[in-house]
């Protein structure tokens, strides 16, 4: 659920006041098309207070191994992450930043995929490789790895057990910017 920034326009305080302050504006604003002056900005109101959590590990491990069972999208794979409602528009867990996890099950890979988020990745458990912008990353459990922003990548699970990787973003940040993009290779 998320919402929108409310915007309180205080303009007109200041413009409405004086005759000289309107007409300065209107003539900047009609010798250019596409042009608006903001003579003072607007007060938003302050997001919700982001409050401090707990992700029960076992819970969310039950609920990749289910998806990853019968995921139409991708063979033998999962993804969940995690958002507050109180960071508004941005759906992370924090204003800035949201964490997933992706489950991959043993000889499966996920799609190659790419994003203008950047990822720091943590590996769980299991071992494999990733590819990313054509260079190959081999990791281990306890290992850590970054996926800069806008490269292609996927993931590979080489091991003979399910591999599952954490996984931070920048994306709450971008979605509140509005830039947020996420392409399919």
């Amino acid at each position: 659920m998320s919402k929108v920034l409310q915007r309180t326009d205080k303009q007109g305080d200041i413009v409405d006041r004086r005759e000289q302050i309107r007409q300065i504006i209107n003539q900047i604003e009609n010798e250019s098309e596409d042009l608006k002056v903001v003579a003072f900005m607007e007060h938003t109101t302050p997001p919700e207070t982001v409050k401090p959590k707990v992700i029960k590990f076992q819970q969310v491990i039950k609920l990749l191994r289910v998806l990853a069972e019968d995921n139409p999208i991708e063979k033998g794979v999962a993804k969940v992450m995690f958002y507050s409602p109180s960071t508004g528009r941005s759906r992370g867990l924090t204003p800035t930043m949201m964490p997933g996890f992706q489950y991959i099950k043993a000889g499966m890979q996920t799609k190659p995929h790419s994003h203008n988020m950047a990822s720091v990745y943590l590996v769980v458990k299991g071992k494999g490789y990733s590819i990313v912008d054509g260079k190959k990353l081999e990791w281990e459990e306890g290992d850590v790895f970054v996926v800069p922003a806008n490269m292609v990548h996927y993931h590979v699970n080489t091991s003979k057990e399910d591999a599952v990787l954490f996984d931070v973003t920048d994306s709450g940040l971008l979605e509140n910017l509005g830039i947020l993009e996420f392409r399919e290779e």
